[in-house]
């Protein structure tokens, strides 16, 4: 509408409120139901199939509108969300008996992608700020419904920075206004995540590194603008640049397909090991998933509580059957902090305390599950909770359905008027039909018109004033009345009703208010729950056949016999997995492997990859032994499916990865890459790859499998220590190959790339043509070998590869002097950084 003040004084209403909510569709609150107004109905009608009207907006015009029940409307929030709307919910915010004219109506809260708590599953709904600066960006994440708030600094590029959202599972990001357009450009363009603007922020929060203090006081802002209130439930900020775990990047989750897989959810590694019993376990767990440990005492330890669930199968078995009774309470304490609970959810927090009682009666005597015995089980508000709500409480205050007798008196007094309501009713029946001698009366009640007295056509001659019924209603075989007596309990009645409905709400906020002090230790009762969970899981798949107990030791060791990729032997169906060994130690940490296409190489990579994950997460792994040193970081570069998303060729993505691997690899670190250069020309991508080895092995000398389809490559065994050959094993009989997926020591004599070509049943003449040419291939392939010289790299640290390119990518002339500064500082903790490595 162009001129508001030519509108109703409701949509004037609607339209204030509307102005100053920014980006987010408006459900006002109008009677039973939340309605949707010009554009808003618009939008909500075509992506919720609701049926479009009108109402009258003053004078001629008329307002597009759409509305949807307020009962239902959790599952309409849902779906608009999931579709990336953000949804402002206005609710009356006072009586409107004691109100002439338009009731007073607020935003109570604003529902957004990062935010909304609703969804009862396992998923992770995080939430980002971000922060720049002239090198880093500053991301700190938070989980509204478990609470964690984490923080990580990553290069101020869009690749990274995407990355990192994408492998927090970020739903949303606020930022500032003058946040960089180009990276805003390409989170939209290249992603599903909800860009939110807030340029107010909480002074209250702080942090000791600047940047992630600014990154935290936004976030802060906008989850208190979006809520309506402070989250008190959320957790400090856990820094994770840091040491303090196994450490993968998107990239390398996505290639060894951790979460997902681009065939489906369940041949992902995550859905493979998710035994758990609760949502809260499933979070945990694919937390653990990616940031395995890297503490030697914190897997032994992990040891021998999987031991002790796998021994002692009478513990193992109690502690399923009441991980089973055991609901979501971090998603109970996150309702509460935002103010969305109900009856129902105090009702599973006290069911999960009496579990988690017997659970530490169960582990008692247990030492290895001391992170239950030594959490305060909160008797107290166990028995308060017990003694105070009924089980089958209703999630709407109502009816007087919620507490117990005996804690309220005149609650107590009001439900037994209400109680012995029908009672009365039953009997004035009775005494009117004796009194008229109308033996087919009715004493009935509606919500239009309340309680009266109903008569049939036939019978409503016999109807004589002296009964001092009153006509109320004429139907088409009966008349209703009503009667002085019927009023004065009609209005007893609905008194007493709003006075139980106060009560209870007062009663309700009074509890809610004492659960509340204790968010802290219900939330790491949550954490425990989650961890046993997690623990009950690992064990049910260490106790599967073919899984054994790794074994940690020092220095720079990788020993896998017969292992197998836990995903592909659990789903193969029609053929046995064929396992193969891997050995890697401080004489061979550089492993080349040949091998046609199809034979296996990828998984055998991840094959290894898997079974180093697994075996720091403390979990048992499928192999017959392995033995291996900790790895503080794995790098990948498998398939060209992940970084398309980024704009870029297939080479660029190679050599990205790669270069995060050169730069950021140490001994400890484990990369495994597949087929690198082969985006470019085979000259090309023979000497890169060459080159790369070269640097890994001599430089880095990180433990590295190499998968190559350059066959030239080989001869690089001879040239340097540390490097071996290794392929896969092929069967070749009367021009025919069979694969056998077998890993052996050794090089492959060839590519069987032509045999590959026939399996997927190209034409045959195609196939002859390529063989001859083939031959004539091989006739001057002698012209392209390997330098038999030995090359020695020269070693360039790590850091001032990055601070050289810095420095290019600097225009001095735009700096002001404090962004000077800050530069050099950074570039400085870059360099003391990398010469204490």
């Amino acid at each position: 509408m162009k001129d508001n003040s030519k509108l109703t004084p409701m949509l004037q209403q609607y339209m204030e409120i509307k102005q100053n909510t920014n980006d987010a569709l408006v459900f006002y609150r109008l009677g039973d139901f939340y309605e949707l107004f010009f554009e808003d109905a618009v939008v909500a009608s075509k992506v919720l199939d609701l049926v479009l009207t009108a109402r009258s907006a003053g004078g001629n015009e008329k307002a597009p509108m759409a509305g949807v029940p307020h009962h239902a409307a959790a599952s309409y929030i849902q779906k608009l969300v999931n579709a990336g709307y953000k949804v402002a919910i206005v609710e009356q915010v006072e009586d409107p008996k004691s109100v002439k004219g338009i009731v007073k109506r607020e935003v109570v809260e604003i529902v957004t992608p990062g935010t909304y708590l609703e969804v009862e599953d396992h998923e992770t709904r995080e939430i980002a700020a971000i922060h720049t600066d002239l090198v880093y960006a500053s991301i700190v994440s938070c989980d509204i419904v478990s609470g964690t708030v984490r923080a990580i600094r990553v290069m101020n590029d869009f690749v990274d920075i995407i990355k990192v959202l994408q492998q927090f599972q970020v739903k949303e990001i606020v930022v500032s206004e003058d946040f960089d357009p180009n990276i805003l450009k390409e989170v939209k363009a290249k992603t599903d995540i909800y860009v939110s603007y807030q340029e107010t922020i909480d002074e209250t929060m702080n942090h000791d590194d600047k940047a992630i203090g600014m990154a935290l006081a936004r976030l802060s802002a906008y989850l208190k603008y979006t809520h309506k209130r402070s989250l008190q439930h959320l957790s400090d900020v856990v820094v994770l640049n840091d040491q303090a775990y196994l450490r993968m990047d998107y990239a390398t989750m996505t290639n060894l397909e951790l979460i997902d897989h681009q065939n489906g959810k369940e041949l992902s590694l995550f859905h493979y090991l998710n035994k758990t019993r609760t949502n809260m376990g499933a979070r945990a767990l694919k937390q653990e998933l990616m940031q395995p440990m890297v503490s030697k005492s914190d897997i032994y330890k992990r040891h021998a509580q999987i031991e002790t669930l796998i021994q002692d199968y009478l513990l193992n078995d109690k502690l399923v059957a009441s991980l089973k009774e055991v609901y979501d309470i971090h998603r109970v304490v996150a309702r509460m902090a935002t103010g969305k609970h109900n009856a129902q959810d105090l009702v599973r927090l006290k069911k999960t305390l009496g579990v988690f009682r017997t659970i530490q009666r169960d582990i008692e005597g247990f030492d290895e599950f001391q992170f239950i015995s030594e959490l305060d089980p909160l008797e107290a508000v166990f028995e308060v909770l017990d003694n105070t709500i009924l089980d089958d409480a209703p999630v709407q205050l109502k009816e007087g359905r919620t507490f117990k007798t005996g804690i309220h008196e005149t609650l107590d007094e009001l439900l037994e008027i209400s109680k012995n309501g029908k009672q009365w009713l039953v009997a004035y029946e009775a005494k009117q039909r004796e009194k008229t001698g109308i033996k087919n009366l009715k004493v009935g009640y509606n919500r239009a018109f309340g309680y009266f007295i109903e008569v049939s056509k036939g019978q409503v001659d016999n109807v004589r004033d002296d009964f001092g019924y009153i006509r109320k209603q004429t139907l088409t075989n009966a008349e209703r009345y009503i009667s002085e007596e019927l009023q004065e309990y009609e209005v007893k009645i609905s008194q007493a009703s709003d006075q139980i409905l106060q009560i209870e709400t007062e009663l309700f906020v009074k509890y809610s208010e004492y659960v509340s002090e204790h968010a802290k230790s219900i939330h790491a009762i949550g954490d425990g729950l989650a961890t046993l969970d997690v623990l009950v899981a690992l064990a049910e798949i260490s106790a599967l056949p073919g899984f054994t107990k790794p074994e940690v030791v020092e220095g720079r060791y990788l020993d896998i016999q017969e292992g197998k990729h836990p995903v592909l032997q659990a789903t193969l169906k029609d053929q046995q997995y064929i396992a193969s060994d891997t050995l890697m130690d401080e004489s061979i940490y550089t492993l080349i492997l040949t091998g046609p296409n199809m034979g296996g190489k990828s998984t055998y990579m991840r094959m290894v990859a898997l079974n180093v994950v697994l075996a720091q997460m403390g979990c048992f792994v499928p192999c017959d032994r392995m033995v291996w040193s900790l790895v503080d970081q794995i790098f990948t570069r498998m398939g060209a499916s992940d970084d398309i998303l980024m704009g870029q060729s297939t080479f660029m993505v190679e050599m990205i990865e790669a270069q995060a691997a050169l730069s950021n690899a140490t001994e400890q670190s484990l990369i495994l890459f597949d087929e690198i250069g082969r985006g470019t020309s085979t000259y090309d991508g023979m000497a890169l790859a060459q080159a790369i080895i070269e640097y890994i092995n001599n430089s880095v000398k990180a433990r590295t499998i190499f998968s190559t389809h350059y066959h030239e490559l080989v001869a690089l065994e001879e040239m340097y220590d540390g490097i071996k050959n290794i392929h896969v094993e092929v069967h070749e009989e009367n021009d025919h190959v069979t694969f056998l997926y077998r890993v052996l020591d050794g090089r492959a004599d060839k590519s069987y790339g032509i045999n590959v070509a026939r399996l997927a049943h190209l034409p045959q003449s195609i196939i002859d043509r390529a063989k001859q040419n083939l031959e004539v291939l091989e006739l001057s392939k002698n012209s392209v070998n390997i330098d038999s010289k030995v090359i020695q790299v020269e070693v360039e640290p790590q850091g001032y590869g990055f601070v050289k390119q810095r420095l290019q990518g600097i225009d001095v002339n735009q700096l002001t002097p404090i962004e000077a500064l800050m530069l050099v500082s950074e570039l400085k903790k870059v360099l003391e950084g990398d010469s204490h490595e």
